[in-house]
């Protein structure tokens, strides 16, 4: 349930900074909306804005008046009317209302990720660790009780600094038993203070690519966190927050030029909500950096040109400046009803596959 009303508080954060940009430049905001319609109620009208509470408890949206308006009906609109439609304003400023729900989403990722470095401190890499990514089937590995997301602290008496060492060792001790000693990765990066040891035989002739245990691993960096006095500790943990959220931004990018990546990663509702319920257990702030990451996915997704997103608005709005003249509001109606039906199939297409995974 607190996913979900995460979820919800950053879409409504997006509409925030359509709201706020485009009162600024003057545009008429005809409802803002808690929720998607049908709409349940009026919560109060102040002024021309009419906030409305609604049946679909998903975000938010906002209606601008002249959002949707064919350029044909301009004439029929008293020039006082007509200023303060959407339609009317400069290009430059339409691109900053269509902007500012994605800078909203950046900097509530941003404020987010500042609160959780405030809290710990400034993150230091000191070293490598190597983490366990896979548990094969009927591997040694699953016969011994090693998880997934396991930290390979010794093998035997000998330290493990890097994946390419532990690799070594295990090759050189297939057919005899030894004991690997175990820590749990935590959510911020570190490791449990907790290990166990586990007796594990590697395989002398294991079946082609899987190894000698049966184990895929990943060399992860060691963090130790360098706590700041308190009257800089808000300053830097907005610094890191800054950095981080510049490295998730880089992220997907780069997953979005591999596209059989981010098929294999994306997620619908029910996978999001099972990671936030288990960033919720690891504790307050896991479940804050975690609400920075979506807060970055959502920019970032709402930045792709494609039709019923802010990206596709400002395709519509450069292919305007390109060609010289005011866009058809018809075309662009049906161009984005398109895309909200494809959207949709794809919500459903991800959230059948998150069922049945």
């Amino acid at each position: 349930m607190i996913t979900f009303i995460l979820l919800s508080l950053l879409v409504l954060v997006h509409e925030l900074g359509h709201f706020l940009a485009a009162k600024k430049f003057g545009v008429k905001v005809e409802e803002f909306g808690i929720g998607l319609p049908p709409k349940a109620m009026t919560i109060v009208k102040k002024g021309e804005t009419e906030y409305t509470l609604n049946w679909l408890p998903i975000g938010g949206f906002v209606r601008l008046f002249g959002e949707d308006m064919d350029p044909s009906a301009w004439d029929k609109l008293s020039g006082k009317i007509t200023g303060r439609a959407l339609f009317s304003k400069p290009g430059w400023q339409r691109a900053i209302i269509m902007l500012a729900g994605i800078g909203m989403n950046v900097l509530t990722g941003i404020v987010l990720f500042g609160i959780v470095y405030s809290v710990l401190g400034v993150p230091n890499i000191t070293g490598e660790q190597v983490v366990l990514t896979e548990i094969l089937p009927g591997s040694p590995a699953e016969i011994s009780g090693l998880k997934e997301g396991d930290v390979v602290r010794r093998v035997g008496e000998e330290t493990i600094n890097d994946s390419s060492q532990f690799v070594e060792i295990i090759s050189g001790k297939k057919g005899s038993q030894v004991s690997i000693y175990l820590a749990e990765l935590e959510s911020d990066g570190t490791t449990s203070d907790a290990s166990r040891q586990v007796m594990i035989t590697p395989r002398e002739n294991p079946p082609e690519g899987e190894g000698a245990l049966g184990v895929g691993i990943v060399s992860y960096p060691v963090i130790e966190y360098e706590k700041k006095p308190w009257y800089t500790a808000p300053f830097w943990g907005v610094v890191e927050g800054t950095k981080e959220a510049y490295g998730w931004s880089r992220y997907m990018v780069e997953l979005l030029m591999h596209p059989a990546e981010l098929w294999k990663g994306i997620g619908g509702p029910i996978k999001v909500v099972q990671i936030g319920q288990e960033q919720v257990q690891a504790g307050w702030l896991a479940f804050l950096r975690f609400g920075g990451i979506i807060s970055f996915n959502l920019a970032v997704f709402n930045l792709l040109p494609l039709p019923a997103l802010d990206g596709g608005r400002l395709a519509f709005l450069a292919i305007e400046k390109v060609v010289g003249r005011k866009r058809s509001a018809k075309v662009e109606r049906w161009v984005h009803g398109v895309g909200i039906i494809l959207l949709i199939g794809l919500l459903v297409v991800v959230t059948v596959r998150d069922i049945f995974a």
